[in-house]
């Protein structure tokens, strides 16, 4: 029986799949929201498994542009 091999990626390489900033990777393993396979030294590891669940998750929205303006705008009136 021959033994898969499981590649593991980095956070800047998970990051990269999944094209948003690995910082923004950091913070979602913060946060609770990603779940790396392991730390190894000071780098996290994730499988491809979960960059795929990562891709396909539900993303939040922000405000949509220009409604920061708006709600200032509507206070100076």
């Amino acid at each position: 029986m021959s033994e898969e091999i499981h590649k593991l990626y980095t956070t800047q390489q998970a990051a990269q799949e999944l094209g948003v900033s690995d910082s923004l990777l950091r913070v979602m393993i913060i946060n609770g929201t990603a779940y790396p396979k392991q730390k190894i030294g000071n780098s996290w590891v994730f499988t491809l498994d979960e960059i795929e669940r990562l891709r396909h998750r539900n993303r939040k929205t922000g405000p949509a542009k220009g409604t920061k303006r708006q709600a200032k705008e509507a206070k100076v009136k």
